[in-house]
């Protein structure tokens, strides 16, 4: 799944600027990134003794120096295109950091997967 994510934000940017988009983890220069990772899976349905679906929880974290909203709409966008559905209730609120001085949202997105 990781691949699948890395190649949907390949070349993502807003109004001509890249913005990184990193699995877990961040250790560049730019001061608007984002990063990514699973963190649930639920049992969706099973047959026969065996898992035939379950959904996926990734939490996306923007993190920017100033006004991120129009990234999570673009992030909430190309998540949907994707096949990803967007999880309000698991979606944090807006965070400042002030040791780091961060503006800081997590979007929360789910997607069904199959173990065929």
């Amino acid at each position: 799944m990781n691949e699948l994510i890395q190649s949907i934000f390949a070349n993502f940017n807003i109004d001509g600027v890249s913005i990184p988009v990193k699995f877990m983890k961040y250790n560049g220069k730019e001061t608007t990134y984002i990063t990514y990772m699973e963190t649930d899976i639920d049992n969706a349905y099973a047959g026969d003794n065996e898992i035939l679906g379950y959904v996926s929880y990734y939490d996306f974290d923007i993190y920017s120096k100033g006004n991120y909203f129009n990234i999570v709409e673009k992030v909430k966008e190309i998540m949907k295109d994707n096949g990803f559905i967007w999880q309000p209730s698991r979606t944090s609120q807006d965070m400042y950091e002030a040791d780091t001085g961060y503006y800081h949202k997590t979007l929360c997105f789910a997607i069904e997967r199959s173990e065929n």
